[in-house]
């Protein structure tokens, strides 16, 4: 394992020497030029492998204090697996010559209220940003509790990677992606591979989707919680 995160290091270090980056997963909270409030609802339906069908909705909201700090918290409710989460996260953007780089520490919890399991994560990351991909690197750890029963796994690496046909000013987009984590949960080695997309209204108003495979089994992992899901929803942001 640390074989391997030294490995990515490397290759993303070599990268940034001459490349560019660009923005956040899943057309949210998107750098584009501008630090704006945002407030975000999407509906999320799949196909659990342990579940089977499953419908959901998510909501977020972004607040920047100022240039360099922000603040996002969201929740999450997942209704067939009887699945409810909360997450609070802090962010710190800055500039290294020609790159947005955006620190961060995050906090998720989740109830599986059929199974009478806890979840508690917290992550460190930190994604690199400019023109059209972004690379997002961290560490989470994860814990989960069922009854007076605990289990913590060992630290995690956080990474995914985002590419964009456009750039982030474009009044369009659609893109395509992979990494270990979404909104609402973080794993080990189970990989989502995804096509995500917006359109922009006027200044205040985005839509935005997204589709993803996460396969069964995908780098040696046993099962996935999803086989696939579609989200589809709307920002609105501010000043």
């Amino acid at each position: 394992m640390k074989s391997l995160q030294r490995i990515l290091l490397s290759l993303l270090l070599m990268s940034a020497t001459g490349t560019a980056l660009a923005q956040y997963y899943s057309g949210e909270h998107t750098y584009d030029g501008e630090n704006q409030n945002e407030a975000s609802a999407s509906v999320t339906t799949g196909k659990n492998i342990i579940t089977g069908p499953c419908i959901g909705n998510t909501v977020h909201y972004k607040h920047y204090f100022n240039d360099h700090w922000s603040v996002d918290g969201g929740l999450n409710a997942q209704y067939t697996k009887q699945l409810y989460g909360f997450k609070a996260k802090g962010e710190y953007h800055f500039k290294v010559k020609s790159f947005h780089m955006f620190a961060s520490a995050e906090l998720l919890y989740n109830r599986y209220f059929k199974y009478k399991t806890n979840e508690i994560d917290g992550n460190i990351s930190i994604r690199f940003e400019r023109g059209y991909w972004d690379i997002t690197l961290g560490e989470t750890l994860i814990n989960y509790t069922i009854g007076e029963s605990g289990y913590t796994e060992l630290p995690t690496l956080t990474f995914g990677a985002h590419a964009t046909l456009k750039p982030r000013t474009n009044d369009w987009n659609v893109g395509l992606l992979f990494r270990n984590y979404d909104d609402f949960y973080y794993e080990n080695w189970n990989i989502n591979w995804g096509l995500d997309g917006y359109y922009r209204l006027n200044p205040n108003w985005k839509l935005f989707c997204e589709f993803n495979i996460r396969p069964a089994g995908s780098m040696s992992q046993l099962a996935s919680k999803y086989e696939t899901t579609g989200k589809v929803g709307v920002i609105y942001r501010w000043k």
